[in-house]
């Protein structure tokens, strides 16, 4: 019987490894630089065993290979093709988007086929493809036209004097602080009540569930990184879903659903309209009428996308698209503003964290910043600049760009080929289900689009600047119809925030912090290790 056991061990082991290994060597023998491939993680170890973060291992291989338009790694078992070059990059995510809508390959996308929990995070938006993503993302996009960020100016000016108030306690002890801390708080209350008509509270409320399952969220332990490699196993991801188990967060994902089931309910209930995103959601449920909503609203869209500032980014970000669903469930919904909801929090917590940081070492920045917001303040009469001056500072802009550029929280850019491609300048065929990756980071800090990359230099966003350089060397928001859909309220929060905390506050740098920044690996997104800290007082 042991035999039997034993033979039987050695089998699955076999079959494991052959799954695995079988397409290692593919970019060797095409002769194309890489990575090689290691039984049982492919290119990273470390990725597996939390020694680094994915965006430091990425950001190595773009300076290994920089001078190449492109590379091979091995993720786990699966070749990925990682893109250099400026002019590639612009082909995939702009030029020929239609040959790569997604972001997932079927491997990828397969690791949301659980229970009930992980299926929500399976229909929302970043994790949608062909048709459908196109079908949601168009009828969600009105959300954040300019119109709709003008209505919420007034709700991100209450949270923000929170903050301020908060911060005005953290200057009186002179103590240090943990930036993400106070700034998640910010990110979350505002987007809650901007969109959702939710208000956290996060300020008062020390021990806030609604921070603490957000922050969850974006922490992979080892445990949840097996739980997740688990789904790449073939059967593995049905015996999931037939005994309804999820992996991803479903504790902190119930409890946001719950949540956004309610205040749709509530809403549905009163008929209580706040012209949020809540509102939008139950025009899509509804069978009668949510066509013509989608229509008008893509439509204004457009008219508002040029007088922005960044033009190219909000031309490349167009598609056309005629939405053949006209009706979504309330799972789909729920699903996309979870997503929203949740990621809003950590990316623009994350940025403005990492502001204050380098405000705090850089003086210089902060009292140049400090003056364009104080004339800002007092053409106003002292009172905080309306909209459209705090969209028209350019260096309180540039800034938070820098910030981004810098301390980039999504590292890395992936697309899955949908229609086979013919690499530009190649004779090679990306097929279909083949997976490519754009290094944001790597591209970041490469010293031949960003002089002294690893230093904070708002000029690198001046008009000059962008002028010299191609708009593509920069992939904080993505690039294309696929880039982030919230692009325009996450700089208009951060906007917010920075313009009230640096007309009352000064940011001075914390000896908690470590000479050399590390990145956490069990960070979703690239966060620091054990904080980022810094200390305030109040400008005299």
């Amino acid at each position: 019987m042991l035999i039997e056991i034993g033979l039987l061990f050695v089998t699955l082991f076999l079959w494991l490894y052959w799954y695995i290994a079988k397409n290692f060597g593919k970019w060797e023998k095409l002769g194309f630089p890489c990575i090689s491939g290691t039984f049982p993680w492919g290119s990273h170890k470390e990725l597996v065993t939390q020694k680094k973060h994915l965006n430091d291992l990425f950001l190595e291989g773009y300076q290994q290979f920089k001078d190449k338009d492109y590379f091979g790694v091995y993720l786990l078992g699966k070749p990925v093709l990682c893109i250099n070059s400026i002019d590639l990059i612009r082909d995939i995510t702009v030029k020929h988007f239609n040959n790569f809508v997604n972001r997932n390959d079927s491997n990828l996308a397969g690791v949301l086929e659980g229970g009930d929990m992980d299926q929500l995070w399976k229909n929302q938006l970043t994790s949608l493809a062909d048709d459908e993503w196109k079908d949601v993302r168009s009828t969600f996009s009105p959300i954040f036209t300019s119109g709709k960020m003008r209505s919420m100016y007034k709700f991100m000016f209450e949270i923000g004097s929170r903050l301020t108030q908060e911060l005005e306690t953290k200057a009186e002890a002179k103590t240090d602080f943990e930036l993400k801390d106070t700034f998640g708080k910010f990110s979350l209350d505002t987007l809650a009540t901007c969109a959702f008509g939710i208000d956290p509270d996060s300020f008062k409320d020390k021990d806030n569930k609604f921070v603490k399952a957000a922050a969850r969220v974006f922490i992979n332990t080892f445990s949840d990184n097996i739980k997740t490699f688990s789904r790449f196993i073939p059967g593995v991801k049905s015996l999931h879903k037939f005994f309804n188990y999820s992996i991803f967060k479903p504790k902190e994902t119930k409890f946001f659903t719950q949540i956004i089931r309610q205040t749709i309910e509530h809403r549905r209930k009163t008929g209580m309209r706040e012209n949020d995103l809540i509102d939008l959601m139950i025009d899509c449920i509804k069978e009668e009428g949510a066509s013509a909503v989608q229509e008008k609203e893509v439509e204004k869209l457009d008219a508002n996308a040029n007088k922005d500032i960044h033009e190219q980014y909000e031309k490349d970000m167009q598609f056309t698209h005629h939405v053949k669903q006209k009706q979504f469930s309330e799972d789909m919904i729920v699903a996309t503003s979870l997503v929203l909801l949740v990621a809003g929090y950590d990316t623009t917590g994350m940025t403005l964290s990492f502001m204050g940081y380098e405000l705090g070492k850089n003086p210089e920045a902060q009292q140049k910043l400090q003056d364009e917001i104080d004339q800002a303040y007092e053409k106003n009469g002292g009172e905080m600049p309306d909209y459209n001056t705090i969209q028209g500072l350019p260096y309180l802009d540039s800034c938070i760009h820098e910030a981004l550029r810098l301390h980039t929280p999504v590292g890395n850019l992936f697309r899955a080929c949908n229609a086979d491609f013919k690499l530009t300048g190649t004779d090679y065929w990306v097929k279909k289900n083949d997976l490519l990756m754009m290094s944001a980071i790597g591209i970041h800090h490469d010293e031949r689009y960003y002089p002294n990359p690893h230093q904070f230099n708002p000029d690198n966003f001046s008009k000059e600047a962008r002028q010299s350089r191609s708009p593509y060397t920069f992939l904080g928001f993505g690039q294309g119809p696929r880039a982030c859909i919230g692009m325009r309220f996450a700089l208009l929060e951060a906007k917010v925030a920075i313009a009230m905390v640096m007309r009352k506050f000064n940011f001075l740098p914390s000896d908690k912090n470590p000479d050399k920044l590390e990145l956490d690996p069990t960070s979703q997104l690239g966060y620091v290790k054990n904080g980022l800290y810094a200390n305030i007082e109040l400008r005299a």
